[in-house]
């Protein structure tokens, strides 16, 4: 073929279609914005989602429990000889019959749950250890660079666009106790500017107010990424010409 097809493609590579890792998916549920053939049959059935068991807030496990999609939360068990996910909050498998794509220590999904959250990462200091939150933030995504991750995401709970992050006025509480921040363009959106540029890292940001708008952000971004995946394979194994 010249142009890319997923069907195709994942026919081509004689995927084992036949083995469905979700064969109860509640399709009446899911929003009508969320389209696409290939994207509904070929991958949803096929998708796991895989968190960190140190996340505190469970509402992606639930999300794929009601739309009946796999889940699972990666956890240290020194017995099982398993580990937490050590960058990132999420990430995902693609698992057919025959095959499994793993992009564990691959792509990484990062959790921002509030707008105080997020700011407090990007400004928060430890008077204990000296260092501040934005240490941390940043030395967590300098350790994607180091481990070559090939994808980086930031989901943000707040939001439909980045430039939402510019001017925000909300309370937070620092050390001298509850602030009003009213002005957010130097401390969120500049720091997100930042990150996403090519020459910085492989970094996006998906953004909502809605739990339910993210979450299907969040796995049709899954989607793309393995499209573009399954693509690359069929370059190389020269079942399709590389047009770019």
């Amino acid at each position: 073929m010249k142009r890319f097809d997923y069907e195709v493609a994942v026919n081509q590579l004689k995927l084992g279609k036949e083995k469905q890792l979700n064969t109860a998916i509640n399709y009446d549920f899911i929003p009508n914005w969320v389209q696409g053939e290939d994207f509904l049959k070929l991958f949803l059935p096929y998708l796991k989602i895989i968190g960190d068991s140190r996340e505190q807030d469970k509402w992606i496990e639930d999300a794929c429990k009601y739309y009946g999609i796999a889940f699972e939360w990666a956890k240290k068990d020194t017995k099982a000889k398993t580990e937490n996910l050590k960058e990132g909050d999420y990430t995902f498998k693609v698992v057919f019959g025959n095959r499994e794509f793993d992009f564990v220590g691959v792509v990484a999904y990062e959790r921002k749950g509030s707008i105080a959250e997020f700011y407090g990462n990007c400004t928060g200091h430890k008077k204990q250890k000296g260092t501040s939150d934005r240490d941390r933030i940043k030395r967590e995504f300098d350790r994607f660079n180091t481990k070559n991750y090939k994808k980086v995401v930031l989901m943000l709970e707040f939001g439909e666009k980045i430039t939402d992050l510019i001017n925000l006025s909300f309370e937070f509480r620092g050390e001298g106790g509850k602030l009003q921040v009213k002005n957010t363009f130097h401390t969120l959106y500049s720091a997100v500017m930042s990150w996403k540029q090519p020459n910085n890292k492989d970094f996006d940001v998906i953004q909502s107010n809605s739990h339910k708008r993210l979450f299907w952000l969040f796995v049709q971004d899954c989607y793309y990424y393995f499209r573009n995946e399954i693509r690359q394979e069929c370059i190389d194994n020269n079942l399709i010409e590389n047009l770019d």
